[in-house]
C-alpha cells in the first residue's frame, strides 16, 4: 500500500476510434459513481476523460469543435487508418476521437496511483481501451489495473488475451474491484455504490445525465441491457428529484439526459412521482431521452407531466411496423399503439418536431422492404424518424445467428461489430439499401 496519507486512484475514460462519433449526452456515468465510491473511503481521485472536448492543448492543436447550448456536439478528432479498411470495403474516413495522445500520456504519468480503473464502451471501441492500457502499463507497470464497462463485460476474454494482468469487472457489481483492492492491501470502501454521481465542481460540463432505474425488464433479442444488468432495479423517484434540485442549486446546468433503458416502467412508483416532485419544487430543467421510451407506457397523465416538467423531446423505441418482427424479437408494440401514443403526446402539448421514432434496421435475415414499409407508415404520421442500425452484441439471443450469417469473424474481431459496416448485410439488405433508407429518413425528418 502507498505510504502517503491518502491512497490515489486514477479513473480513465478512453478515446474512441470510429467512423463517426456524436456527443448525444455521452458521459462517464458509471465512472463518476465509482469516483464517489472511492472518495467515501478517503481516496484521492483523479478522473481522466480522454473525450474532454474542452482540453486546452487539444483545442489549440486540432481546433474548436461545434457544440450546441443543450450540451451536445462533436469531439476533437484525428484521421487514422482502419485496420481492416480493404476487407470491409468502406472508404469513408476513420478517426480517433478525443484528447491528443501525448496529452493523455502526460496526464497519466503526472500522478502515482495506487490503483487504476478503466471504463469501456462499445465492443468495437476497444482500440481506445488498448491505447490506454498500453500507456498505463508502460508508465505504471506495478500498479493494479481493473477494466469494466460494456466491452470488458461482453468480451472480457478478448481483452484478457492482450492484457492478461488486467482484472476484468463484468456487469455493474463491485466484487472484482473489491477483490483487487483487498489483494493489494488497499482500503475497500464500506458503502454501496452511490445511486447517483455527486454534484462535484467541474465534473458536469454543459449538461448532466440521470438514471432512475437500472436495467430493463424486457428481454429483447437484439439488446444487451439484460446481459449487462441481470435484473431490473426500481429506483427512488424522490432521491432522484433531490439530485436534480442539488444540480440546480450548485450549478447553472439545466440540460439533463436520461440514461434509463426503461424509464417509464412502473411509472406509478417511478417517473410519475419524480415528475410531480420536479413540478412541486418548481425546478426549471430541460430533459432529453436519447435511449428511447417504451411506447406502451405512455398515457395522458404521464405525457402531461413530462411536458410540464420540461421534456424537450420524446424519443420512442418503435423498431418496426411489422407484427412478425415484434413476435420474433421483442414482444413490444404495434402501429396502432404508436398512433395512440402520438395522439396522447400531441394532446399533452408536445409538437410533432419534439417527437422522434427509432426504427431498427439490419438484423440478420431482415428484408430491407420491411424497414422501408415501416418508414413509409411512420412518416405518414407526421413525426421525425431515425434509422437505428443493428450492431451484433455478444450474449444476446441474436448473437449466434449474426455470427453464422455475417461475412466477418465477429467472435474473434470486435471491430466487425461496428454498425457502420453493416455486419450482417446480405443481398436482401445491402449497404446500398441501408444508405437509401437513411437518406429517406433524413430527408423526411429535415423537411418537418
Amino acid at each position: 500500500m502507498s505510504s502517503r496519507s491518502a491512497c490515489q486512484v486514477l479513473l480513465i475514460q478512453p478515446p474512441v476510434y470510429d467512423f463517426t462519433l456524436y456527443d448525444l449526452y455521452l458521459k462517464s456515468y458509471g465512472l463518476y459513481r465509482i469516483a464517489d465510491w472511492f472518495s467515501s473511503a478517503g481516496y484521492e481521485v483523479t478522473l481522466l476523460d480522454c473525450l474532454n472536448w474542452e482540453e486546452p492543448v487539444t483545442r489549440r492543436e486540432l481546433g474548436e469543435v461545434k457544440r450546441k447550448s443543450s450540451g451536445t456536439g462533436y469531439f476533437p478528432k484525428q484521421e487514422v487508418e482502419h485496420p481492416f479498411r480493404d476487407r470491409i470495403g468502406i472508404q469513408r474516413p476513420y478517426h480517433r476521437y478525443g484528447i491528443l495522445h501525448e496529452v493523455m500520456l502526460r496526464r497519466i504519468g503526472s500522478i502515482n496511483p495506487d490503483i487504476i480503473c478503466v471504463t469501456t464502451g462499445m465492443t468495437y471501441w476497444y482500440q481506445g481501451v488498448w491505447e490506454v492500457l498500453e500507456a498505463v502499463q508502460e508508465l505504471h507497470p506495478r500498479t493494479p489495473v481493473v477494466a469494466g464497462g460494456v466491452y470488458a463485460s461482453l468480451m472480457g476474454e478478448h481483452l484478457s488475451r492482450q492484457f492478461p494482468e488486467v482484472a476484468i469487472s463484468r456487469g455493474s457489481g463491485l466484487d472484482t474491484l473489491k477483490e483487487v483492492l483487498a489483494r493489494h492491501n488497499l482500503p475497500v470502501p464500506g458503502r454501496d455504490l452511490p445511486k447517483h454521481p455527486g454534484i462535484i465542481p467541474g465534473r458536469w460540463h454543459a449538461s448532466a445525465v440521470l438514471r432512475l432505474h437500472e436495467g430493463c425488464p424486457c428481454r429483447c433479442d437484439y439488446c444487451a441491457s439484460a446481459v449487462l444488468t441481470k435484473q431490473f432495479l426500481q429506483g427512488d423517484p424522490y432521491e432522484a428529484a433531490r439530485w436534480v434540485e442539488e444540480l440546480c442549486t450548485k450549478t447553472d446546468i439545466r440540460d439533463v439526459a436520461w440514461y434509463d433503458d426503461a424509464l417509464l416502467v412502473n411509472k406509478e412508483r417511478g417517473i410519475i412521482p419524480f415528475l410531480e416532485e420536479i413540478i412541486a419544487r418548481k425546478l426549471y430543467v430541460r430533459f432529453y431521452t436519447p435511449n428511447g421510451l417504451h411506447i406502451e407506457h405512455i398515457d395522458g397523465y404521464t405525457a402531461e407531466l413530462m411536458n410540464h416538467a420540461g421534456f424537450q423531446e420524446v424519443r420512442l423505441g418503435f423498431e418496426s411496423a411489422s407484427d412478425d418482427f415484434h413476435t420474433r424479437y421483442d414482444r413490444k408494440t404495434s402501429l396502432d399503439e404508436l398512433h395512440t401514443a402520438l395522439n396522447t403526446l400531441l394532446s399533452a402539448g408536445f409538437s410533432s418536431r419534439q417527437i422522434r421514432v427509432y426504427l431498427l434496421a439490419g438484423l440478420p435475415g431482415q428484408q430491407w422492404e420491411e424497414v422501408d414499409d415501416t418508414l413509409s407508415q411512420v412518416c405518414a404520421l407526421g413525426i421525425r424518424v431515425s434509422i437505428a442500425e443493428y450492431s451484433p452484441v455478444p450474449g444476446t439471443a441474436l448473437w449466434e445467428k449474426s455470427c453464422r450469417v455475417s461475412p466477418y469473424p465477429l467472435v474473434d474481431e470486435p471491430l466487425f461489430h461496428n454498425n457502420t459496416i453493416q455486419p450482417v448485410s446480405w443481398e436482401g439488405f445491402s449497404r446500398e439499401h441501408m444508405s437509401r433508407l437513411k437518406s429517406s429518413a433524413r430527408t423526411y425528418s429535415g423537411n418537418l
